[in-house]
């Protein structure tokens, strides 16, 4: 796949999901938050909105970016969100949060691998 349009995907995965723990940060927990939870909870939850939405924002600016060391810095920051998220969903499948998990794990998985895949390309160009 090409990079520019996994950046793209990449892009309004995250911001959707920013959006989403904007807007309802208990159903994002995937019912691992009870709904009514204390509102300091909640507040919590939303500051991940922060942080997706930013990525969102990196990846959508760096889609057309030119070969570089900052571009090789967003792909290697990719594979570890989606690479981390990817470990991170599955414990919490093994710990017993609902098998649902296992969807958003598996396109983490996909992620990493392709942002990888990505990487991997871009520094071997550089190196021969």
């Amino acid at each position: 796949m090409k990079l520019n349009v996994m950046l793209i995907i990449s892009a309004i995965y995250m911001t959707l999901i920013g959006v989403g723990y904007l807007l309802s940060p208990e159903a994002m927990s995937a019912g691992a938050v009870p709904v009514g939870s204390a509102l300091a909870l909640i507040a919590f939850l939303r500051h991940h909105a922060a942080l997706f939405i930013a990525i969102g924002v990196m990846n959508w600016v760096a889609r057309n970016a030119e070969a570089s060391t900052a571009r090789d810095a967003i792909l290697l920051a990719n594979i570890i969100i989606y690479g981390l998220g990817a470990i991170l969903d599955v414990l919490a499948v093994l710990s017993g949060a609902p098998t649902a998990g296992l969807v958003p794990a598996t396109i983490n998985l996909v992620m990493t691998i392709a942002f990888f895949s990505a990487w991997h390309k871009s520094r071997s160009i550089k190196t021969s």
